[in-house]
């Protein structure tokens, strides 16, 4: 978004006086800053000196006309957003606006709350874009910092990616802690892509995911005949990160007879497959990590102190997705064009209300959670932008067991009701959950707010209408200069 100390910068263009006057005042009664031009050359002039976030122009001007200005313009200042504005509207000259990259055609007479509706939709999309185009730029910076795909530009994680850095290039057994989800294998990876040992292989294997009976032959191999249905020889992993580096995911998971052969694979160097006799030296860089806290799991008889010590030579923890909130927006704009590039979906940005609720996110399940949260948007998203109701229901910031007050999730509908009570209800349902937000509430219904109070025959002040009033034009509405 804009910083608060500077506001945007709205471009008035237009050569009747008049009608820049009118508009100069209900801008700048917005809070918005101001420039005015009343010809299509002054203009293009102002964008290259100015680099205003939106232009307001009139279509039909002597000399450049708004049509000639618009491309002008998206030529010098592509995050500039036009809004287009005649008398002499056509569903032909709109289509034609909007192809060339308008962001919205107004007709005259202008109403004082259509424009300035319009204008600061303008003012977000362009705020999205420059977010957006900021945040690219800031993972382009982190990319060559050697961060092995552990994004980010917080304390915390920039702290662990430097231990990580510091120790990669020697031998020394690095132990991973941290929930799950905050990128373990990745740290385990920018250890090895930074250590000495980059050429050769990087071999994981995830312990709790593996049968006990099986994770022995797949760490240590086997040869021929060592068991029923051994009928081959067959490497085991330590074999296969001759050279390189193992991985061992979730190693407190391990069996304590497991973990005695591991102590005795880091004490000797030696690797012997399951019925073999004749045990081989490896050189292998270790590579361990744990969503557990083994000095508890030591203290409980779960897990061996004398490994623990082998594997807690340096130890690094990675901190979750909660402490290191100001990530949130570098990570979701890099997974946003990585799956619209996966999926074909031309998606390019968040909302800011979708931006903030994955900002505000719990976050239990961390980056792995986010991921998969910002790949379902991006799926299901019906627009160029995420928006909020793009998002999982449970990061929308609303409880999925109940509404605000306690109520159901769902809304039971007597047979009979007519649809237009069906809309009604389920209308008033969901502003209640939503604690009366208009906005919000048509997002969810994918509805524009207007219809909303069309529907519940209520005019934009909240007064009840009678049946067949329409909402009066206020002193909103009013044309804001003479034609």
């Amino acid at each position: 978004m804009y910083a608060a100390a500077v506001s945007p910068l709205v471009l008035i263009v237009d050569d009747e006086p008049s009608n820049l006057e009118s508009l100069e005042r209900i801008f700048a009664r917005e809070g918005w800053r101001v420039a005015l031009a009343s010809s299509g050359a002054e203009a293009l002039e102002a964008v290259r000196r100015e680099q205003p976030a939106v232009v307001v122009t009139d279509l039909m001007m002597p000399g450049m006309g708004g049509d000639s200005l618009l491309r002008a313009i998206k030529a010098v200042a592509s995050g500039t957003e036009v809004v287009l504005v005649t008398a002499h509207g056509t569903v032909e000259s709109a289509v034609a606006a909007m192809k060339d990259g308008a962001y919205d055609f107004i007709l005259k007479p202008l109403k004082r709350q259509a424009v300035v509706k319009s204008v600061r939709q303008a003012l977000e999309k362009a705020s999205l874009v420059a977010e957006n185009r900021a945040l690219k730029a800031r993972l382009a910076e982190l990319a060559p910092q050697g961060s092995g795909g552990l994004l980010g530009a917080s304390r915390p994680l920039l702290a662990a990616i430097e231990t990580l850095r510091q120790t990669a290039p020697t031998s020394a057994t690095v132990l991973l802690t941290g929930e799950s989800g905050t990128g373990k294998e990745l740290a385990a990876r920018l250890v090895h892509d930074l250590s000495p040992r980059a050429a050769g292989p990087f071999v994981p294997i995830h312990c709790a995911a593996i049968p006990e009976t099986i994770l022995e032959s797949e760490l240590f191999g086997y040869e021929k005949g060592a068991f029923t249905g051994a009928t081959a020889r067959k490497e085991g992993r330590f074999e296969r990160a001759d050279g390189g580096t193992l991985f061992l995911d979730e190693v407190g998971e391990m069996a304590p007879a497991l973990q005695v052969k591991l102590l005795r694979v880091l004490q000797d160097g030696m690797v012997e497959r399951l019925g073999g006799t004749a045990p081989r030296r490896i050189e292998v860089r270790l590579v361990a990590a744990t969503n557990k806290d083994l000095a508890v799991e030591v203290k409980a008889g779960r897990f061996r102190e004398d490994l623990f010590y082998r594997l807690d030579v340096v130890s690094v923890r990675l901190p979750s997705l909660r402490e290191r909130r100001d990530d949130v927006p570098l990570l979701a704009a890099a997974f946003l064009r990585r799956f619209a590039e996966q999926h074909g979906r031309a998606v390019t940005g968040f909302a800011p209300e979708a931006l903030a609720a994955l900002e505000a996110a719990p976050w239990p399940g961390n980056v792995r959670e986010l991921l998969h949260a910002v790949e379902r948007a991006v799926i299901l998203c019906r627009g160029e932008v995420i928006e909020l109701g793009d998002l999982p229901e449970a990061l929308r910031g609303g409880a999925p067991a109940s509404g605000p007050e306690g109520g159901p999730q769902s809304l039971t509908v007597p047979l009979g009701t007519t649809m237009e009570e069906i809309e009604r209800q389920v209308i008033r349902e969901t502003l209640r959950r939503t604690r009366g937000d208009k906005v919000l509430a048509a997002q969810l219904l994918g509805i524009a707010a207007r219809t909303i109070y069309r529907k519940l025959d209520r005019d934009e002040e909240g007064r009840l209408l009678a049946p067949g009033e329409t909402p009066p034009a206020g002193p909103d509405e009013e044309p804001v200069a003479p034609e």
